[in-house]
């Protein structure tokens, strides 16, 4: 194990009630040297799916670090608290419920699994051992464990080895192209009301001035998107497909919410048609099928 000095953090605590500074005290209290860096505190609660969605897309951009996570609708629960190594040399902290997988595996793959002790990770740690809350893992077991291992401790002491092959996984969000267009999942609406879909921009290149967007089996009327580069392309009021900043392909409007232009929520599924009049070259990138 090599020394990091940055732990990375996200969860679902918000900003108020004071959950957040009390990991962080934590942390500091077992590696005061240990610079924290927050990734987003503002998840929806219980939404391990976005939470694991904004880790893998933020903890690349890091040097290797540990990266602590804490979406935990299974608290004292039967779900397992973790401990992974990544191929890049992070190490990711938090539950067994898929939230990690996402960020492993943008960080290189899955070299190695702990399933974490809480009386062993808090010995370590120098904490007293039965002062383990059943609703707070994140301040009594994730984040002293994060500490330990910024500070090189093998998580060989704190744990025992599980089969990465056990591990659970989330579904993955679908999308699928065909000779007339696509169709593909909502990931994502930001905070701007942009629609972040599931397909890879690369895979499908729009090859058309203008394409129809219907939401499938919601019998909304359907939408004409022009495809820019930039929202400041975009008139008022026009609905434009572009490249989002993480290589996807998103829905926007300029200066409003293209989300409330469309009536659409996360997990919907969008359809985009070329106009027929446009033969259709597949494209010379990935699959014609896929999931995100």
């Amino acid at each position: 194990m090599k020394r990091f000095d940055i732990i990375t953090f996200l969860s679902d605590f918000g900003w108020n009630g004071g959950y957040v500074a009390a990991c962080e005290a934590v942390i500091t209290r077992v590696r005061p040297l240990a610079r924290v860096s927050n990734i987003s505190h503002e998840v929806a609660v219980g939404d391990v799916a976005a939470g694991a969605m904004i880790l893998a897309r933020v903890a690349p951009l890091y040097l290797p670090a540990v990266h602590l996570a804490v979406i935990d609708p299974g608290v004292g629960m039967d779900r397992r608290p973790l401990a992974i190594t990544a191929d890049r040399g992070d190490v990711l902290v938090g539950p067994d419920n898929g939230l990690l997988m996402q960020a492993a595996e943008a960080l290189g793959g899955l070299r190695d699994v702990w399933l974490l002790d809480p009386e062993r990770v808090r010995a370590e740690a120098g904490l007293p051992p039965a002062a383990v809350s059943s609703t707070f893992h994140g301040r009594d077991v994730f984040a002293p464990a994060a500490a330990l291992f910024s500070e090189a401790v093998d998580p060989a002491r704190c744990g025992l080895a599980l089969d990465p092959s056990a591990l659970v996984r989330l579904t993955p969000p679908v999308w699928r192209i065909s000779p007339e267009g696509a169709t593909a999942q909502v990931v994502e609406i930001d905070r701007f009301g942009n629609v972040g879909l599931a397909l890879p921009f690369d895979h499908f290149a729009p090859q058309a001035d203008t394409l129809t967007v219907e939401i499938e089996g919601e019998g909304l009327p359907e939408w004409t998107a022009r495809s820019v580069q930039t929202f400041g392309e975009l008139r008022p009021g026009e609905l434009g497909l572009l490249r989002d900043s993480w290589g996807q392909v998103a829905l926007a409007l300029n200066g409003a919410s293209a989300a409330q232009l469309l009536s659409v929520q996360r997990g919907m599924t969008v359809r985009l048609t070329r106009p027929a009049a446009r033969p259709y070259d597949p494209p010379s990138l990935g699959p014609k099928s896929g999931q995100g």
